[in-house]
């Protein structure tokens, strides 16, 4: 990725709380306007970048970045998860980053004024919760909960069915500091609180009867 493929990426960013908000922005509308292919080239770079130390705006990549966070990429007619994982799937070289590692950095990046605002407001500790399906320690050291069993229950039920994901759902709950949660994310509604290394919470967690 270079400055001159990409140049709206390494400009200089705009100066203060309005011009954060204005980048943020500008980098949303930026990743709408692509295609599918156009979308994956973009993240792409943006991880590359961000893994060599380039000097990019982090408020125009963290709009980029919080739509491929939202948005689940079709590729060759089928669904590849996020655009994230569909960049990781398809790459030929080792992977240097987790999850874990992009949500650390890139969490507060990918959130609005509106979300910082209501994780400011939050009263830690809080309950989360996580539905997923498989073994315990395959739900417990994903990155994304929610303050809502109900939509928890959707991803340990519903929509895991949607695409042939027939294996026992499980629904995992918690109660998490304001140290340990990196980003607050409700685009769908889904009260989404990102928490990086939920994996070295395993022995708090306690399973729920999602029925």
């Amino acid at each position: 990725m270079t400055a001159e493929q990409f140049p709206e990426f390494f400009r200089k960013a705009k100066r203060g709380a309005r011009g954060f908000v204005s980048d943020h922005r500008d980098g949303v509308e930026m990743f709408i306007r692509l295609n599918d292919g156009g979308r994956l080239e973009l993240v792409s770079a943006l991880i590359d970048a961000w893994q060599d130390d380039k000097p990019f705006n982090k408020a125009v990549c963290g709009g980029a970045l919080r739509q491929t966070w939202d948005s689940e990429p079709y590729i060759y007619g089928a669904r590849r998860g996020s655009y994230i994982s569909a960049v990781v799937a398809r790459s030929t070289e080792v992977i240097l980053w987790s999850m874990p590692d992009f949500v650390e950095e890139w969490g507060l990046a990918m959130m609005t004024p509106e979300e910082e605002f209501q994780l400011q407001k939050m009263d830690f500790p809080i309950t989360v919760f996580r539905g997923g399906t498989g073994t315990f320690k395959e739900v417990a050291e994903g990155v994304s909960w929610t303050l809502k069993p109900e939509i928890a229950a959707f991803y340990a039920s519903t929509w895991p069915k949607r695409w042939g994901d027939e294996r026992e759902p499980l629904i995992l709950t918690m109660q998490v500091e304001e140290e340990e949660v990196h980003a607050y994310l409700n685009g769908r509604g889904e009260a989404e609180l990102l928490i990086p290394y939920s994996v070295h919470l395993k022995k708090s967690m306690k399973v729920v009867d999602y029925q």
